[in-house]
Protein backbone atom coordinates (compact mmCIF):
# COMPACT_ATOMS: atom_id res chain seq x y z
CA UNK A 1 0.00 0.00 0.00
CA UNK A 2 0.93 3.42 -0.65
CA UNK A 3 1.94 5.87 1.92
CA UNK A 4 -1.82 7.15 2.88
CA UNK A 5 -0.12 10.73 3.40
CA UNK A 6 1.59 12.82 0.83
CA UNK A 7 3.64 15.03 1.72
CA UNK A 8 2.27 17.14 -0.15
CA UNK A 9 -1.33 18.21 -2.55
CA UNK A 10 1.84 18.20 -4.85
CA UNK A 11 2.96 14.88 -4.37
CA UNK A 12 -0.09 13.76 -4.95
CA UNK A 13 -0.93 15.59 -8.50
CA UNK A 14 2.44 14.46 -9.62
CA UNK A 15 1.19 10.77 -8.80
CA UNK A 16 -2.04 10.76 -10.41
CA UNK A 17 -0.41 12.50 -13.31
CA UNK A 18 2.06 9.52 -14.39
CA UNK A 19 -1.65 7.63 -14.08
CA UNK A 20 -3.26 9.31 -17.20
CA UNK A 21 -2.98 7.94 -20.50
CA UNK A 22 -4.97 10.54 -22.48
CA UNK A 23 -1.93 14.19 -23.34
CA UNK A 24 -5.41 16.00 -23.22
CA UNK A 25 -6.81 15.31 -19.94
CA UNK A 26 -3.43 14.72 -17.93
CA UNK A 27 -2.74 18.28 -19.25
CA UNK A 28 -6.25 19.80 -18.30
CA UNK A 29 -5.73 18.30 -14.90
CA UNK A 30 -2.42 19.16 -14.17
CA UNK A 31 -3.38 23.01 -15.16
CA UNK A 32 -6.55 23.32 -13.14
CA UNK A 33 -5.35 21.19 -9.87
CA UNK A 34 -2.21 23.29 -9.81
CA UNK A 35 -4.28 26.17 -9.54
CA UNK A 36 -6.18 25.13 -6.58
CA UNK A 37 -2.89 23.78 -4.91
CA UNK A 38 -1.81 27.44 -5.34
CA UNK A 39 -4.99 29.24 -3.98
CA UNK A 40 -4.87 26.57 -1.20
CA UNK A 41 -1.23 27.63 -0.35
CA UNK A 42 -1.85 31.39 -0.40
CA UNK A 43 -5.65 31.72 0.58
CA UNK A 44 -5.82 28.75 2.98
CA UNK A 45 -2.21 27.68 3.82
CA UNK A 46 -2.97 24.08 3.06
CA UNK A 47 -0.19 22.34 0.98
CA UNK A 48 -0.60 18.55 2.35
CA UNK A 49 -3.41 16.47 1.27
CA UNK A 50 -4.43 15.59 4.72
CA UNK A 51 -4.99 18.76 5.78
CA UNK A 52 -7.65 20.07 2.92
CA UNK A 53 -11.02 19.90 4.48
CA UNK A 54 -14.79 20.31 2.97
CA UNK A 55 -14.56 24.42 3.84
CA UNK A 56 -11.44 24.82 2.16
CA UNK A 57 -12.75 23.54 -1.03
CA UNK A 58 -16.29 25.15 -0.70
CA UNK A 59 -14.35 28.53 -0.81
CA UNK A 60 -12.37 27.86 -3.51
CA UNK A 61 -15.79 27.31 -5.45
CA UNK A 62 -17.16 30.36 -3.75
CA UNK A 63 -13.45 32.27 -5.02
CA UNK A 64 -14.50 30.44 -8.67
CA UNK A 65 -18.34 32.25 -8.76
CA UNK A 66 -16.77 35.02 -7.82
CA UNK A 67 -14.61 35.16 -10.96
CA UNK A 68 -17.80 34.19 -12.94
CA UNK A 69 -19.40 37.09 -11.21
CA UNK A 70 -16.44 39.31 -12.53
CA UNK A 71 -16.56 38.20 -15.93
CA UNK A 72 -13.10 36.56 -15.72
CA UNK A 73 -14.54 33.22 -16.08
CA UNK A 74 -17.72 31.61 -17.84
CA UNK A 75 -19.67 29.42 -15.36
CA UNK A 76 -19.19 26.76 -17.66
CA UNK A 77 -15.46 26.95 -16.81
CA UNK A 78 -16.06 26.85 -13.30
CA UNK A 79 -17.89 23.68 -13.55
CA UNK A 80 -15.24 21.96 -15.58
CA UNK A 81 -12.48 23.43 -12.94
CA UNK A 82 -15.14 22.02 -10.07
CA UNK A 83 -14.97 18.48 -11.92
CA UNK A 84 -11.50 18.35 -12.21
CA UNK A 85 -10.98 18.54 -8.92
CA UNK A 86 -13.64 16.56 -7.51
CA UNK A 87 -12.28 13.89 -9.97
CA UNK A 88 -8.23 14.22 -8.99
CA UNK A 89 -9.75 14.01 -4.90
CA UNK A 90 -11.52 10.72 -6.00
CA UNK A 91 -8.72 9.46 -7.15
CA UNK A 92 -7.04 10.23 -3.97
CA UNK A 93 -9.12 8.67 -2.06
CA UNK A 94 -9.59 5.28 -4.40
CA UNK A 95 -5.54 5.14 -4.24
CA UNK A 96 -6.28 4.93 -0.45
CA UNK A 97 -4.65 7.92 0.46
CA UNK A 98 -7.69 10.05 1.07
CA UNK A 99 -10.42 8.78 3.38
CA UNK A 100 -13.02 10.93 1.61
CA UNK A 101 -13.47 13.16 -1.04
CA UNK A 102 -13.63 16.77 0.74
CA UNK A 103 -14.77 18.27 -2.33
CA UNK A 104 -18.09 15.78 -3.35
CA UNK A 105 -20.08 16.69 -0.44
CA UNK A 106 -23.31 18.73 -1.42
CA UNK A 107 -22.60 22.44 0.01
CA UNK A 108 -19.53 22.70 -2.21
CA UNK A 109 -21.23 21.40 -5.12
CA UNK A 110 -24.25 24.50 -4.14
CA UNK A 111 -21.64 27.33 -4.29
CA UNK A 112 -20.92 26.41 -8.22
CA UNK A 113 -22.92 29.10 -10.20
CA UNK A 114 -25.81 28.03 -12.14
CA UNK A 115 -24.67 27.60 -15.58
CA UNK A 116 -27.00 28.92 -18.00
CA UNK A 117 -24.77 28.34 -21.64
CA UNK A 118 -25.97 31.37 -23.43
CA UNK A 119 -29.08 32.72 -22.43
CA UNK A 120 -28.00 35.31 -20.27
CA UNK A 121 -24.71 36.05 -22.10
CA UNK A 122 -24.43 39.78 -23.18
CA UNK A 123 -23.13 41.04 -26.59
CA UNK A 124 -22.66 44.76 -27.41
CA UNK A 125 -25.92 45.58 -29.87
CA UNK A 126 -23.81 47.75 -32.77
CA UNK A 127 -26.01 50.78 -31.79
CA UNK A 128 -24.91 50.75 -27.92
CA UNK A 129 -21.05 50.49 -28.86
CA UNK A 130 -21.51 53.34 -31.72
CA UNK A 131 -22.93 55.43 -28.61
CA UNK A 132 -20.64 54.93 -26.13
CA UNK A 133 -17.69 55.50 -27.99
CA UNK A 134 -19.13 58.60 -29.78
CA UNK A 135 -19.07 59.74 -25.86
CA UNK A 136 -15.76 58.98 -24.72
CA UNK A 137 -14.67 60.30 -28.03
CA UNK A 138 -16.63 63.81 -27.54
CA UNK A 139 -15.23 63.56 -23.93
CA UNK A 140 -11.34 63.26 -24.75
CA UNK A 141 -12.32 66.33 -27.41
CA UNK A 142 -13.88 68.45 -24.95
CA UNK A 143 -11.12 67.60 -22.12
CA UNK A 144 -8.17 68.99 -23.89
CA UNK A 145 -10.99 72.14 -25.11
CA UNK A 146 -11.35 72.91 -21.13
CA UNK A 147 -7.94 72.45 -20.35
CA UNK A 148 -9.56 71.73 -16.65
CA UNK A 149 -6.84 68.46 -16.01
CA UNK A 150 -8.98 66.24 -16.60
CA UNK A 151 -7.59 65.17 -19.94
CA UNK A 152 -5.66 62.63 -18.68
CA UNK A 153 -9.13 60.47 -17.48
CA UNK A 154 -10.86 60.75 -21.01
CA UNK A 155 -7.64 59.77 -22.73
CA UNK A 156 -7.24 56.88 -20.67
CA UNK A 157 -11.67 56.39 -20.52
CA UNK A 158 -11.33 56.63 -24.24
CA UNK A 159 -8.16 54.20 -24.80
CA UNK A 160 -10.29 51.41 -22.63
CA UNK A 161 -13.49 51.71 -24.59
CA UNK A 162 -11.49 51.04 -27.78
CA UNK A 163 -9.56 48.45 -26.53
CA UNK A 164 -12.23 46.44 -25.78
CA UNK A 165 -14.68 47.07 -28.94
CA UNK A 166 -12.10 46.82 -31.88
CA UNK A 167 -9.99 44.36 -29.99
CA UNK A 168 -11.67 41.29 -29.39
CA UNK A 169 -9.18 40.45 -26.21
CA UNK A 170 -10.91 39.50 -23.06
CA UNK A 171 -10.49 42.07 -19.88
CA UNK A 172 -8.08 39.42 -18.31
CA UNK A 173 -5.50 40.28 -21.33
CA UNK A 174 -5.71 43.37 -21.35
CA UNK A 175 -5.72 44.61 -17.86
CA UNK A 176 -4.32 43.01 -14.33
CA UNK A 177 -5.60 40.18 -12.68
CA UNK A 178 -5.52 40.05 -9.01
CA UNK A 179 -4.17 37.38 -7.62
CA UNK A 180 -2.53 35.79 -10.94
CA UNK A 181 1.15 37.52 -10.80
CA UNK A 182 1.41 36.43 -14.99
CA UNK A 183 -1.53 38.45 -15.80
CA UNK A 184 0.03 42.57 -15.35
CA UNK A 185 -1.98 44.00 -18.39
CA UNK A 186 -0.67 45.25 -21.02
CA UNK A 187 2.68 47.61 -21.35
CA UNK A 188 3.97 49.93 -23.84
CA UNK A 189 6.30 47.10 -25.31
CA UNK A 190 3.39 44.58 -26.21
CA UNK A 191 1.73 47.73 -28.26
CA UNK A 192 3.06 48.21 -32.12
CA UNK A 193 1.02 50.70 -33.20
CA UNK A 194 2.46 50.81 -36.89
CA UNK A 195 1.74 46.90 -37.70
CA UNK A 196 -1.90 47.25 -35.76
CA UNK A 197 -0.93 44.15 -33.18
CA UNK A 198 -1.29 44.07 -29.34
CA UNK A 199 0.67 41.20 -27.76
CA UNK A 200 -1.09 39.59 -24.99
CA UNK A 201 -0.62 36.57 -22.59
CA UNK A 202 -4.07 34.17 -23.79
CA UNK A 203 -6.23 32.25 -22.39
CA UNK A 204 -4.43 29.27 -22.86
CA UNK A 205 -1.32 31.19 -21.17
CA UNK A 206 0.65 31.58 -24.57
CA UNK A 207 2.05 34.90 -26.04
CA UNK A 208 -0.45 35.74 -29.08
CA UNK A 209 -0.96 38.71 -30.99
CA UNK A 210 -4.61 40.36 -31.41
CA UNK A 211 -5.33 42.85 -33.99
CA UNK A 212 -5.79 46.47 -33.58
CA UNK A 213 -7.82 48.27 -35.93
CA UNK A 214 -6.90 51.82 -37.06
CA UNK A 215 -9.24 53.89 -35.40
CA UNK A 216 -8.23 51.93 -32.02
CA UNK A 217 -4.19 52.40 -33.16
CA UNK A 218 -5.45 56.11 -33.25
CA UNK A 219 -6.76 56.74 -30.10
CA UNK A 220 -3.68 54.80 -28.05
CA UNK A 221 -1.32 56.41 -29.83
CA UNK A 222 -2.91 59.90 -28.68
CA UNK A 223 -3.45 58.65 -25.14
CA UNK A 224 0.46 57.83 -25.32
CA UNK A 225 1.79 61.16 -26.63
CA UNK A 226 -0.43 62.52 -23.58
CA UNK A 227 1.26 60.15 -21.55
CA UNK A 228 4.61 59.98 -22.39
CA UNK A 229 5.51 56.60 -20.87
CA UNK A 230 8.22 54.24 -20.42
CA UNK A 231 7.89 51.27 -22.61
CA UNK A 232 7.62 48.83 -19.36
CA UNK A 233 4.44 51.01 -18.13
CA UNK A 234 1.11 49.28 -18.60
CA UNK A 235 -1.10 50.80 -21.76
CA UNK A 236 -4.01 51.48 -18.21
CA UNK A 237 -2.57 52.35 -15.59
CA UNK A 238 -4.44 52.73 -11.77
CA UNK A 239 -5.65 55.73 -11.04
CA UNK A 240 -6.43 54.86 -7.31
CA UNK A 241 -3.61 56.88 -5.76
CA UNK A 242 -3.92 54.31 -2.60
CA UNK A 243 -3.20 51.62 -4.80
CA UNK A 244 -0.20 53.59 -6.20
CA UNK A 245 1.09 54.19 -2.78
CA UNK A 246 0.81 50.82 -1.32
CA UNK A 247 2.70 49.45 -4.67
CA UNK A 248 5.41 52.27 -4.08
CA UNK A 249 5.72 51.57 0.00
CA UNK A 250 6.48 47.26 -1.51
CA UNK A 251 8.81 48.87 -3.69
CA UNK A 252 10.49 50.48 -1.38
CA UNK A 253 10.58 47.92 1.38
CA UNK A 254 13.23 45.92 -0.69
CA UNK A 255 15.80 48.59 0.62
CA UNK A 256 14.34 50.82 2.75
CA UNK A 257 12.64 50.96 6.06
CA UNK A 258 9.34 51.92 6.74
CA UNK A 259 10.05 55.01 8.77
CA UNK A 260 12.44 56.01 5.99
CA UNK A 261 9.44 54.96 3.41
CA UNK A 262 6.85 57.11 5.57
CA UNK A 263 9.11 59.86 5.60
CA UNK A 264 10.28 59.93 1.72
CA UNK A 265 6.36 59.58 0.75
CA UNK A 266 5.05 62.62 2.80
CA UNK A 267 3.82 64.91 0.80
CA UNK A 268 4.99 63.97 -2.45
CA UNK A 269 2.54 63.84 -5.76
CA UNK A 270 2.84 59.91 -6.49
CA UNK A 271 2.15 60.55 -10.16
CA UNK A 272 5.86 62.57 -9.90
CA UNK A 273 7.68 60.53 -7.43
CA UNK A 274 6.54 56.76 -9.69
CA UNK A 275 7.78 58.48 -12.45
CA UNK A 276 10.91 60.13 -11.03
CA UNK A 277 11.98 57.04 -9.29
CA UNK A 278 11.59 54.87 -12.22
CA UNK A 279 8.68 52.67 -10.38
CA UNK A 280 6.54 51.25 -12.57
CA UNK A 281 2.64 51.93 -11.35
CA UNK A 282 0.30 49.04 -11.35
CA UNK A 283 -2.52 48.78 -14.05
CA UNK A 284 -6.12 48.81 -13.99
CA UNK A 285 -7.54 45.47 -12.84
CA UNK A 286 -10.09 43.51 -14.82
CA UNK A 287 -12.56 44.70 -11.69
CA UNK A 288 -11.66 48.25 -11.95
CA UNK A 289 -12.45 48.27 -15.79
CA UNK A 290 -15.91 47.25 -14.91
CA UNK A 291 -16.00 50.01 -12.71
CA UNK A 292 -14.79 52.60 -15.55
CA UNK A 293 -17.33 50.89 -18.23
CA UNK A 294 -20.06 51.05 -15.51
CA UNK A 295 -19.47 54.68 -15.03
CA UNK A 296 -19.08 55.69 -18.91
CA UNK A 297 -22.28 53.83 -19.72
CA UNK A 298 -24.17 55.95 -16.92
CA UNK A 299 -22.18 59.06 -18.51
CA UNK A 300 -23.37 58.40 -22.20
CA UNK A 301 -27.01 56.89 -21.46
CA UNK A 302 -26.44 53.29 -22.70
CA UNK A 303 -27.84 50.30 -21.49
CA UNK A 304 -28.49 47.07 -22.47
CA UNK A 305 -31.91 45.47 -20.10
CA UNK A 306 -30.88 47.56 -17.95
CA UNK A 307 -27.05 46.63 -17.42
CA UNK A 308 -24.05 48.52 -18.58
CA UNK A 309 -21.84 47.65 -21.23
CA UNK A 310 -19.90 44.08 -20.11
CA UNK A 311 -15.78 43.73 -21.15
CA UNK A 312 -16.55 40.30 -22.73
CA UNK A 313 -19.86 42.07 -24.43
CA UNK A 314 -17.45 43.48 -26.81
CA UNK A 315 -15.58 40.43 -27.92
CA UNK A 316 -19.14 38.67 -28.12
CA UNK A 317 -20.60 40.99 -30.25
CA UNK A 318 -17.51 41.29 -32.34
CA UNK A 319 -17.44 37.15 -32.53
CA UNK A 320 -20.88 37.95 -34.23
CA UNK A 321 -20.10 40.04 -36.60
CA UNK A 322 -17.01 38.45 -38.27
CA UNK A 323 -18.85 35.30 -37.93
CA UNK A 324 -22.32 36.44 -40.07
CA UNK A 325 -20.55 39.47 -41.98
CA UNK A 326 -17.18 37.45 -42.96
CA UNK A 327 -16.40 33.93 -42.21
CA UNK A 328 -16.48 31.45 -39.34
CA UNK A 329 -12.21 31.38 -40.44
CA UNK A 330 -12.14 35.37 -39.92
CA UNK A 331 -14.03 35.07 -36.05
CA UNK A 332 -11.90 32.40 -35.31
CA UNK A 333 -8.30 33.78 -36.14
CA UNK A 334 -9.81 37.39 -34.38
CA UNK A 335 -11.20 35.79 -31.38
CA UNK A 336 -8.12 32.83 -31.17
CA UNK A 337 -10.45 30.02 -30.84
CA UNK A 338 -8.63 26.60 -31.34
CA UNK A 339 -10.84 24.84 -33.80
CA UNK A 340 -13.21 26.99 -36.00
CA UNK A 341 -15.63 24.23 -34.21
CA UNK A 342 -15.69 26.30 -31.10
CA UNK A 343 -16.67 29.25 -33.21
CA UNK A 344 -19.30 27.71 -34.68
CA UNK A 345 -20.64 26.65 -31.41
CA UNK A 346 -20.69 30.16 -30.04
CA UNK A 347 -22.23 31.70 -32.84
CA UNK A 348 -23.77 29.57 -35.73
CA UNK A 349 -27.03 29.92 -33.35
CA UNK A 350 -29.81 31.68 -35.36
CA UNK A 351 -33.12 32.97 -33.45
CA UNK A 352 -36.24 30.81 -34.95
CA UNK A 353 -38.32 33.49 -35.51
CA UNK A 354 -35.34 34.59 -38.12
CA UNK A 355 -35.23 31.22 -39.20
CA UNK A 356 -39.11 31.83 -39.82
CA UNK A 357 -38.58 34.58 -42.13
CA UNK A 358 -35.40 32.71 -43.73
CA UNK A 359 -38.15 29.73 -44.38
CA UNK A 360 -40.92 31.99 -46.03
CA UNK A 361 -38.60 34.04 -48.01
CA UNK A 362 -37.90 30.23 -49.75
CA UNK A 363 -40.70 28.57 -49.60
CA UNK A 364 -43.09 31.53 -50.77
CA UNK A 365 -40.80 33.92 -52.06
CA UNK A 366 -42.37 37.44 -52.85
CA UNK A 367 -45.98 35.62 -52.81
CA UNK A 368 -48.50 37.98 -50.83
CA UNK A 369 -50.82 36.50 -48.37
CA UNK A 370 -54.35 36.24 -49.06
Amino acid sequence: MSDPHPSSLQDALDTRLTSIDSARYRANTESIVTSLIDWLQEERDVDSLDAIDTQDCRRWVQHLARRVRDEEIAASTAHTYYGTARSFFRWCVDDEELSENPMRPNKVERALPEDQGDRERQAWPDNAREQLLAHVDEAAHDALEDDDGDAERAFRDRAIAYLLADTGARGAELFAVSNDDDRNGITWNDVDLEAGVVTVLGKSRTIQGVQLPGPAAERLERWQRLLDPPGDWPVIPTRDAATKYQHARAVLREHKSDSEIEAELADVEIDEYLRANAITPPALTTRGARNVMERLCDEADVAVDGEYLKPHGARRALGHRLYHEASAETAQNALRHKSVETTKEAYEHQKPSDLADDVEGILYGDQESE
